[in-house]
């Protein structure tokens, strides 16, 4: 998936079809396609498409979260997980406030289920600081940033914490301080090298853990373009 060594058809033809994850496995089938070099316009016309089914399927689901609650933690780490990728999406969409009730609604009803599992507080953890920056408040987003990180290197998650250094990085640039910006996204750069995955499609896979574009450090670092390549030589 990240270094493309086969097509983009033969990556994802056993999973798009599958009851759980065949709408992600399409978005991403056509993400990847686009990467392998398939026409923009009618990639965008297709992802546009599954975003449709993607919003009409999940209100269905989320109209009926209650009762999802009820059964006693069974589930409740699914319905935390969605909720909180709904809350991404409104932000993305430019409605940070009703992400931020997404995320409260979300850890809510079991907060100590969310402090034990530490995949769901990395999840949570690293969706807040995504809403936070996405809003504006980088102080919030730098202390969720820092949160995620601490608990990636107990859980060896180099993919989160590439994500989040990554977003200290961009933190760093709209703050002007391109010394430190370079450092972290150095950082990330390393963190690519030792999991194997290029650069540039550090996001492959995980669509929604992006960045908005007008975050642009990263990728102005990776092309050499960025002011703070030369203020720290």
């Amino acid at each position: 998936m990240y270094t493309f060594t086969a097509s983009a058809d033969e990556l994802f033809v056993k999973f798009v079809e599958d009851r759980v994850w065949g709408l992600y496995s399409k978005i991403l089938h056509w993400r990847a396609k686009f990467s392998h070099g398939e026409d923009a316009v009618q990639v965008n016309t297709h992802l546009e498409d599954l975003l449709l089914q993607s919003t009409s399927t999940g209100d269905a689901a989320f109209d009926r979260k209650e009762k999802c609650f009820k059964v006693e933690g069974r589930r409740s780490d699914k319905v935390l997980w969605y909720t909180v990728r709904k809350a991404v999406v409104a932000s993305k969409q430019g409605n940070c406030g009703l992400a931020r009730e997404l995320i409260q609604e979300a850890s809510e009803p079991f907060p100590f289920f969310a402090l034990r599992n530490a995949r769901v507080f990395l999840h949570r953890s690293y969706s807040s600081a995504c809403i936070e920056l996405t809003a504006g408040d980088c102080d919030k987003a730098e202390s969720y940033f820092t949160a995620t990180i601490e608990i990636c290197d107990v859980q060896s998650d180099l993919m989160r914490k590439a994500f989040s250094i990554r977003g200290l990085g961009e933190i760093a640039f709209t703050r002007s301080n391109f010394a430190l910006a370079t450092q972290r996204f150095e950082e990330t750069r390393s963190l690519c090298a030792e999991m194997g995955v290029p650069p540039q499609h550090l996001y492959s896979c995980f669509l929604l853990d992006t960045l908005p574009d007008r975050f642009e450090g990263w990728v102005l670092f990776l092309e050499g373009l960025s002011p703070f390549m030369n203020d720290t030589m």
